[in-house]
């Protein structure tokens, strides 16, 4: 958490406003209108102090800063573990970093640096600093490894720089510029999204053009904010590509990216949002049932998926006979006359009567056509009984 008192960097009244980063586009909005600034993207805010969990970022006081930087950086920042924490901090105290681009890069090259902060402990001193050095090892190389010599060695080295958060040492490691200063990095910053967006500028002529990414269902802001960042005036200016999802199919993902409203697949992400897995592997069927083209049509049949039957799996006739009449509840079944019945004639007199359909996912049918064909069924029955009885 970063707390950071901000004025006006232009008019340098004396109102200020606390903003806790990282925050939501809308609320930072907000905030920010409170003394008149109305783009977070440009370098306005004058930051009078920080405080919170990163005292190290003190460093930004009585500078002005892009508020969209601080909120990208604290965002990185907040998925830190404590041994990160420290590297990041001991850095900005060895190097004299103090610009937010640098710091954001830095969030990107964390591997260049080994922070002690007990000496105690040489085995986990050489681990630590291995590891930092290559991003990893194998579990077999590393019991083959002299971790101990390896942190003895290195604190003999005479490379550490003493600060507040340990003893600094820099592994030499080429160090890559992530962010140019412009456009932010693709990060997941969050694992609660629908849908993944990669985003840029139609008709660019760069064999590498400037892109941004949003998480869907997002605020109105953060589209906004998407477009300004492009220098993009509409929807219709920009070309974008579903490339994720934490619980789409790639087949409907491929589906989307043919849409060319963003603010309507966002109006459809909030709603798939509130679905649960099953939901939407319905919804996924149901649209290809319908055949739906349009955004406006899939979010008509989001909120109306109880119009409609899914059975999972079922691909063919004989499933789906023996499915009704083992398992749907709707008849007493008894499994000592199981080679007596036609399954595969029940399901394609049900199909007759449905309207339904196989697909991909499995069948379905509207509501009201099984709801009929069950009353049916179940009026044929009686009958049955009833002549029995005569």
């Amino acid at each position: 958490m970063i707390i950071a008192e901000l004025k006006n960097g232009v008019y340098r009244d004396n109102y200020s406003i606390d903003i806790t980063f990282p925050v939501d586009e809308e609320s930072m909005m907000e905030q920010l209108s409170v003394i008149n600034i109305s783009d977070s993207n440009i370098a306005d805010c004058h930051v009078a102090k920080i405080s919170g969990d990163i005292p190290a970022l003190c460093v930004l006081e009585n500078n002005r800063i892009n508020v969209d930087e601080m909120n990208y950086l604290a965002r990185r920042i907040d998925s830190f573990d404590y041994y990160e924490l420290a590297k990041f901090q001991g850095a900005i105290a060895r190097e004299g970093i103090c610009t937010m681009k640098d710091l954001i890069n830095l969030t990107f090259n964390l591997h260049n640096y080994t922070v002690v902060t007990d000496f105690l402990n040489l085995k986990n001193i050489g681990s630590n600093h291995y590891l930092d050095k290559n991003i990893g090892c194998p579990a077999s190389e590393m019991e083959r490894l002299d971790f101990e010599t390896m942190g003895r060695n290195l604190l003999s080295s005479g490379d550490g720089k003493v600060t507040p958060y340990g003893v600094v040492f820099c592994n030499s490691l080429p160090m890559e510029e992530v962010y140019n200063g412009k456009m932010f990095p693709d990060y997941d910053y969050t694992s609660d999204y629908v849908l993944k967006l990669e985003m840029m500028r139609k008709g660019s002529q760069s064999t590498s053009p400037e892109k941004v990414w949003l998480y869907l269902p997002t605020s109105k802001a953060c589209i906004l904010k998407a477009l300004l960042h492009l220098g993009a005036d509409t929807y219709n200016d920009l070309a974008f590509q579903c490339v994720d999802s934490m619980s789409l199919s790639e087949s409907f993902m491929d589906h989307l990216s043919l849409m060319d409203n963003i603010g309507e697949i966002n109006e459809l992400s909030k709603i798939i949002h509130e679905l649960d897995p099953e939901e939407i592997k319905k919804l996924e069927a149901v649209i290809d049932y319908t055949q739906a083209k349009t955004t406006d049509e899939m979010i008509e049949l989001a909120k109306n998926l109880d119009s409609f039957v899914f059975i999972e799996g079922i691909s063919n006739v004989e499933q789906y006979g023996r499915h009704m009449i083992i398992e749907s509840g709707h008849f007493e079944y008894d499994s000592e006359l199981e080679s007596y019945i036609d399954f595969e004639k029940y399901g394609q007199d049900r199909l007759k009567h449905e309207q339904g359909c196989f697909t991909s996912y499995g069948y379905i049918c509207r509501t009201d056509s099984m709801e009929e064909v069950c009353e049916l069924y179940e009026q044929q029955e009686e009958n049955t009984q009833r002549m029995g009885g005569m």
